[in-house]
């Protein structure tokens, strides 16, 4: 009996499983050699910095990358340059940590609970840029993160067409959940 519901428990937890964008944050990263290194992502995904990591004794402690993230807007991306410390958002200044290197996460959702938190929009880019703290050289590794939107999702335009509110929703799993439960319990219970 417990076995019918596997396949739906399986469904379910496929539609709220999150993607994982990891970006090795170093200028050794061939994606940051063009000016153009773009994610896209989708709400609730999450964005990886995977920090500059060195084994013990590969590398002499003044060549050991270390960076000062930002998070900033297009004109400061464009120019990479920061108008102000508050818009730090990490700071990879451990690459010879023991337990491995620095990671850091962020999560594009559209509300957060924490005070400092950042909310994000569909539709919308972010611009991630940082400054080499390792040399005072003019060194600027730059992304731009892409939260994609769902104008042009089948679900979207389907409420749209019966008139329904035309604003954007996502579809949770537990609401697709409840919406096929009738459906698949027998009517006996």
């Amino acid at each position: 009996m417990a076995l019918r519901w596997a396949p739906l428990v399986g469904l379910c937890c496929w539609l709220a499983a999150a993607d994982r964008h990891p970006v090795f944050w170093n200028s050794s990263n061939p994606k940051f050699l063009a000016d153009d290194y773009t994610v896209e992502v989708r709400l609730n995904d999450y964005l990886d910095i995977i920090c500059p990591h060195y084994e013990e004794g590969s590398v002499t402690p003044h060549a050991m990358e270390r960076y000062t993230l930002y998070l900033v807007e297009y004109e400061e991306y464009v120019a990479c340059k920061p108008h102000s410390k508050e818009q730090i958002r990490w700071e990879c200044n451990k690459p010879a940590a023991l337990h491995g290197p620095e990671r850091f996460s962020e999560k594009f959702q559209r509300f957060t609970p924490f005070t400092l938190g950042k909310e994000f929009k569909e539709g919308h880019s972010y611009y991630y840029i940082s400054k080499p703290i390792h040399h005072h050289g003019d060194g600027c590794l730059k992304l731009k993160v892409t939260v994609a939107g769902k104008a042009n999702d089948a679900d979207v335009q389907v409420l749209r067409s019966v008139g329904q509110n035309s604003a954007l929703r996502s579809s949770s799993p537990v609401t697709l959940l409840s919406l096929l439960l009738p459906l698949l319990v027998p009517q006996g219970l």
